[in-house]
């Protein structure tokens, strides 16, 4: 889609930001790093180390060139669990990126949907105030002309008209300061230029809200099966392995190994070429590195981050679940009140329109008129406002339950 010619809607603003994001794209970049590191991890757990050496003074590389003296593989028999669960934690930290990546999307399209619905608001705001001092400049001519004409009405109405002319301009200079510094972060969230020419088209709340009514009731999704719940499990999981990886130091390293030798050296330092009979050699080894009790500290140090991570797990579980009901609360506390606004703004208007009939025919003063005009006006933009908010909650409370 092309931002300079084409009017973005919120599906636009969405979809943009999953593709383009910078935060969204370097996160896919962790990622895939993450990926690599697992499929290192997998390659040393399957295959067995090929060691290709020749080790010789100056002198003897001089005299016979360099060269192959003997190729070995050696397998690991037993490493007390340590290659198994160092590839299980590489396999772990690459699910926890990939949640990263899908919450890292979710975190840009809520800011994107925010900075939207402020941009709407403001260009809202503009249009009202646009109106609002329309039918000021009107009212004005109105008044200037009854006294120009020498009719009762004093300077000072015309005074009062004229500097809420000014006001409501100077509002909308602010407005629309406001609405360029919108724009600019959406373009910096979508990845376009900041100064690039964004056009947004205006978004009903109303039909979206229709559509999301089954949110107000309570979803009965278990919070440790949702993204969040899952992450959470996984980096439980990833303390468990850490307290693995070192338990494994406890024990000795065991392992067999093959290998071919071409060239062996002699008593005197002289190079010869082994007989076929005797170039495969055999061998079953162990190693066991003792760390006066250093080995034995890690276990258990590890073994406290391991509880610090039950405690956090279970903590944050019902944080997540305190997210969600709050969430909740906030969607039917933000409903009732876009009713009660939505019904203020109506009977507003309908004030408004008979205050207009009275100030036509001089029964009320400018000040009441402007009054009743403002009023209406606020009602609106508040309304308005309000309607962008429930949309946003929604759309968080649903990310809540991915």
């Amino acid at each position: 889609m092309s931002y300079s010619s084409d009017f973005f809607t919120l599906a636009d603003v969405l979809e943009r930001v999953k593709e383009s994001n910078p935060q969204v794209r370097a996160q896919k970049m962790n990622e895939e790093s993450k990926r690599e590191l697992k499929e290192k991890a997998w390659k040393n757990l399957v295959l067995p180390p090929v060691d290709l050496s020749n080790e010789e003074s100056w002198e003897m590389i001089e005299k016979e060139g360099i060269g192959i003296n003997q190729l070995s593989v050696t397998m690991p028999i037993f490493s007390g669990g340590k290659i198994v669960n160092t590839y299980n934690k590489t396999k772990n930290q690459y699910e926890i990126a990939k949640k990263d990546s899908e919450l890292v999307g979710i975190a840009a399209q809520e800011a994107a949907v925010a900075k939207f619905f402020e941009a709407l608001n403001y260009k809202k705001q503009i249009e009202i105030t646009d109106k609002a001092i329309e039918a000021l400049e009107k009212q004005k001519e109105r008044v200037a002309d009854l006294y120009n004409n020498g009719k009762l009405v004093p300077k000072s109405e015309l005074l009062k008209i004229e500097a809420d002319i000014e006001n409501n301009r100077g509002i909308n200079l602010e407005n629309k300061q406001k609405e360029e510094a919108s724009l600019g972060e959406l373009a910096r969230i979508l990845n376009y230029p900041l100064s690039s020419p964004l056009e947004l088209k205006d978004f009903d709340p109303v039909q979206f809200l229709e559509e999301k009514a089954h949110v107000t009731e309570e979803n009965k999704t278990p919070v440790e099966n949702t993204l969040l719940g899952s992450k959470e499990a996984l980096k439980l999981e990833s303390a468990n392995y850490d307290v693995k990886i070192a338990k494994a130091d406890l024990y000795p390293m065991i392992y067999t190994r093959y290998t071919l030798r071409y060239k062996g050296t002699n008593d005197y330092g002289e190079l010869y070429d082994y007989p076929k009979e005797h170039r495969d050699l055999f061998e079953i080894g162990f190693r066991w590195v003792l760390s006066w009790g250093a080995t034995l500290d890690n276990v258990k140090a590890q073994k406290y981050l391991y509880e610090k991570a039950k405690i956090e797990y279970e903590d944050n579980l019902k944080g997540i679940s305190l997210d969600m009901k709050n969430k909740l609360g906030e969607i039917k506390a933000l409903y009732g009140k876009s009713l009660a606004m939505e019904k203020r703004a109506n009977l507003l208007q309908e004030n408004m329109d008979i205050d207009s009939m009275r100030y036509e025919n001089e029964l009320l003063t400018t000040f009441d008129y402007l009054n009743s005009v403002n009023s209406f006006r606020e009602a609106q933009e508040d309304y308005y406002e309000l309607q962008r908010k429930l949309v946003l909650a929604v759309i968080e409370y649903e990310n809540l339950y991915r």
